[in-house]
This record gives structure tokens, sequence and C-alpha cells, in this order.
């Protein structure tokens, strides 16, 4: 009798669990039932998982009340959002989190399909199964644990992210758990720093993105392929690397930065090409003495229209932010820049590469303040700054506030310099050395007082018939206002969001998906501005709702 109960459990959870995740349904269907799981009862008739381990059966809850136990566990962490639970156990430590509606998802992870497969026989558990918030990765790889955090975890409508741990399971295999949790930690550091970024700038992006389609429908600007690119950051080794750029620019072809351009011309250096992806408008600074006609400017299609409307020689580009993705699927075709590193620099080498460079010289590029200096000079600062000076406040304070103005500033001395840096910098800098190792170049730094890049040996190839293609924007499809008119009836298309964040994805179509995805960025920005308290699906509809009537005004204008 106590056979036919346990296969009935078994069919049920697995029926429960192909709902939500068939795939891991399949594979418990198909595994060993482990021996090293005994399942007795506890003083309150629950039964509770014990797993041998030398020689030992080790309870995975309380041998007293296991329920009592699990809802303690509740109560003491307090989780909302998104929450990682580390160890499955009978699940006791997990329903509880199931009332509560202010968590957006439950993400269990657990080691070994035969245990798993034995506490679906010995369990009941098909209401945690049926719940669209919970998944569960059984033995994942780091790949699969960094994927589907990628996948579901949407900082602005999902909330906070807390790990939390059924100690009694991690203890016992400890090895595989740290391994989980650095996997973890590895993926929500840069999640936790995009998503600071999409919390000030996410709106702008935006706005800037919208009314800057009517420009972008008529950009012509063709960029051809170049083998030897320099790129020209605004760091203070720029100054003592000028006489080895100007002898590489006659061979060269020198992107600058926006930062940088006003140094260069100060210089008499003219660049080939200028790049600029700040949305703030703090950007024209750069461009106070005007841009020669014959120099192309290349700017993130959320560019301030301020800045795009200073020269007829444009080309935007698309990144990574959701909505100038649906731009370029949806409207036209524009060149892809990768500005994920977030500074300049990181997209001037993605730039480069676009177009076909061998070699990649960078130079002005510190990601530090050398001797507590902060720009080379000629760029913004210096003027904007001088404007500001009184005979209480000389220049210096003012560049001593605004190398100071983070708490994290560090100062480090070697026997290359004496120099600050910040937790933002680094960051930088460890962002443009991942897209360096990627690259099919050789990059080149010459000698300076900024933070060391490191950048891998590289090996010399032959040369190829590789053809690189030009650097330009496709044909429209239709229309700037058709487009933003189709986009604007896409989104009244939009249901009402009411339940989970996954299960509301979930419930949408491709179509319907793709334009819930370019909300996110202003959702963190709304994020911002709320009670801390605010349920995700209240973020996503008041962001819904913004979004309308923003588009609804560019429209009509």
């Amino acid at each position: 009798m106590q056979k036919q109960s346990n296969q009935s459990f078994l069919e049920s959870n697995l029926l429960a669990l192909s709902a939500t995740n068939s795939s891991l349904a399949s594979k418990i269907s198909y595994a060993e039932e482990s021996d090293q799981c005994l399942i007795k009862e506890s003083r309150t008739g629950m039964r509770v998982p014990f797993l041998k381990k030398n020689s030992r059966a080790i309870p995975l809850h309380s041998t007293f009340d296991p329920v009592k136990e699990g809802k303690r566990f509740y109560s003491t962490f307090k989780a909302k959002g998104y929450i990682i639970i580390l160890g499955f156990g009978a699940g006791y430590h997990i329903l509880p989190f199931l009332e509560d509606k202010q968590i957006s998802e439950i993400l269990v992870i657990d080691k070994d399909y035969g245990f798993f497969k034995k506490i679906l026989t010995s369990f009941n558990l098909t209401s945690l199964f049926l719940d669209k918030r919970v998944r569960i990765l059984i033995d994942p790889s780091p790949d699969d644990i960094s994927s589907h955090i990628l996948e579901n975890y949407i900082p602005a409508i999902s909330g906070n992210l807390d790990i939390l741990k059924l100690r009694s399971r991690v203890d016992m295999e400890n090895d595989f758990f740290s391994s989980v949790t650095k996997t973890i930690n590895d993926v929500i550091t840069p999640l936790s720093e995009d998503f600071s970024v999409q919390s000030y700038f996410g709106k702008r992006w935006f706005i800037n993105t919208i009314l800057n389609l009517k420009a972008a429908e008529k950009t012509t600007t063709v960029i051809s392929p170049v083998k030897k690119a320099l790129i020209a950051g605004a760091g203070p080794s720029l100054e003592k690397q000028l006489p080895q750029l100007k002898e590489h620019s006659k061979d060269g072809f020198l992107i600058s930065t926006d930062t940088a351009f006003p140094a260069l011309l100060k210089n008499g250096i003219k660049p080939d090409l200028i790049l600029s992806i700040d949305c703030q408008h703090i950007t024209f600074h750069h461009f106070m003495t005007g841009i020669p006609d014959d120099i192309p400017l290349v700017l993130d299609l959320a560019s301030p229209q301020l800045i795009t409307r200073l020269t007829d020689n444009v080309l935007f580009f698309t990144s990574g932010h959701p909505f100038s993705l649906y731009v370029k699927k949806r409207w036209r075709e524009f060149p892809f820049i990768d500005t994920s590193g977030g500074n300049v620099s990181h997209a001037a080498v993605s730039l480069a590469y676009s177009l076909g460079a061998k070699k990649i010289f960078l130079f002005g590029v510190d990601f530090s303040y050398p001797y507590g200096k902060s720009y080379a000079r000629g760029t913004y600062l210096y003027p904007y700054f001088s404007s500001l000076t009184n005979r209480k406040q000389p220049l210096e304070d003012f560049f001593a506030d605004f190398i100071f103005h983070n708490d994290e500033t560090n100062h480090v001395t070697d026997n290359r310099s004496s120099r600050y840096v910040t937790k933002p910098m680094i960051s930088y800098k460890k962002r443009l050395e991942k897209l360096i190792s990627g690259l099919n170049s050789k990059v080149i730094i010459p000698e300076g007082d900024g933070e060391i890049i490191e950048i891998p040996e590289y090996k010399e190839h032959p040369e190829s018939d590789e053809i690189s293609s030009i650097f330009s924007a496709g044909p429209a499809d239709f229309s700037w206002n058709h487009f933003l008119f189709s986009y604007y009836k896409d989104l009244e298309s939009l249901p009402v969001p009411t339940e989970s964040i996954s299960g509301y994805m979930n419930s949408l179509t491709s179509r319907q998906k793709e334009v819930c995805i370019t909300l996110f960025p202003a959702a963190a920005a709304i994020r911002r501005t709320c009670s801390p308290d605010t349920g995700g699906m209240e973020i996503l509809k008041k962001t819904h709702d913004w979004t309308v009537k923003t588009v609804a005004k560019v429209i009509a204008s």
C-alpha cells in the first residue's frame, strides 16, 4: 500500500513539474532513486528526509516539527523580490514563501537527480511545482545558472535578489554550493551595476531615442573599413602620448572620444571620427568649439537631441538598450557598437574592431586620476571650472571636488605613478580587458601613468583576404512616425500585468515580449522613485503608462 502511495506522489509531482519544466520532469522520471536518502517521521508525524554521510544519517529538517521550522526560516530572512534557495530538502522551508505575493520568483538549486526523485516519491509537492514563480535547477553547470538568472532576473521588476541556504543540505555538499554561490555572485555583480545605471538613465535613453528617430531616418553617413585605428581617450596620459599619436596618425584612422575632442583640436590634431555614447546634455560641453563638417559624428541613438543637431554628418548606432535593439529589428538596421563597458573608450574599441582594424592603439585611456589630475588639458572641465572660480574657490578646489566626490576613491602608488582610482573605474577597466581578450586584433597601449590594462599575448596571423563591411545604416522600412505609431499600438496591446513577472512574460506572444522588454530600463528609473515595498507588477504598470503617454506626446507634436 505504501509503495502505491509513493508511486502516486511521484506521478502527481512529475505531472505538476512538467507544466513549468518538462525537461527536468523527464530527467527525474528516468533517474535511479537514491539509496542514500532515508525517510523518517518527525515527532509531529511529518516525514523528514535523512541523507547518509560517513555512516551517519543526517536530517535535512527538524526531527520535531519541520513545518514550524520552515515557517521560522521564512520569518527569519524576510526576503522579498527574487530569492535563490540553495538546497531543496523536502520543501518545508520553501512552501511559506509561496504565500508571499511580494516574492517575484523562487529559484531552487540542488544536486543529485536520484535524491530529488526520492523526494518526489515521498512527498506531495504539487502546490510548489504548480506555482509559476518556482524554478528548479538540479546539478546545474555554471552556464546553466548564469543563463537562467540573466533570462529571468530583471532587477527593476523582480526586486532585490537574496540567496538563502538550507544549512543542513549546503554543509553536506559544501564544494558544490560554494561553486554555485560564486557563479551567482559573478552574474549579479554586473547586473547590479547595470541596474544602477538604468535607474538614472533608463527614462532618458528612451526619450532621447524617440526624439532622434526623425533625424535617424535621414542619416546617410558611411565609414569605410580601416586597418589601423587610433583611439584617443581624455585621460591625463594623453598629454605625454601626443607625439606618438601624431606619428601614428599619418597612416592610421583616428577615433576621438567626445571628451578628448577639444584637447585634440587644441593641439592641432584633427580626428577622422568622433564617438559619443553619453545620454546627458553635459556632452554638449565637448563640442562648444563646433564640429568641422567633414568629421563624422557617431552617436548612440540615445544621445541628446541637442548633440544630434550640431552637424548633418551624423551616423547613429544601436547599443544594447532594449528599445534601441527594437528599433534596429523593427524599423531600420543601424550598425551596432558594444557599449556594455559603460565608458566611451570601450565603445571606441568595439567600433574600431567593427571597422576591421587589425591594429588598435589606445591613447589617454587611464581609468584613474594620475597624480591627482582628472583629464588632459584642453578637455571641457578646464574652461567649465574656470568659469566658476572666484577668490574663495580657486580652480584647484573644483578639480579636487571632482576627484574626491566619490567616497571610495583610493590612492595607489607604484614604480610607475601615483594615482587615484575608484571602484567604477576598475570595473570599466576589467570590462575593457574582457572585450580585448575576445578580439582578433593587436591592441597596443603606449606607456602612460594610468592603470595598467592587461592585454593577452597576440599571435600574428598572416594577411587574409577577409573583407570588412562598411559601417553604415540600412534603408528604413517606412517613415519614422509610422514606426512610432506602430510601436504605440503594440504598447496598447500589452495585457495589464497582474501576476509574477515570469508568469506574465510566459503569457505574452513573442511580439508582445519584445515590446515589454523595451520597458525595463525605464522601469529601473521609475523603481528608484517608488517606495521599496512597491511590487514589480505595479512598477511595470507605472512604466507602461508612462511610456504610452511619452510616445503619444511625440506622435502628437
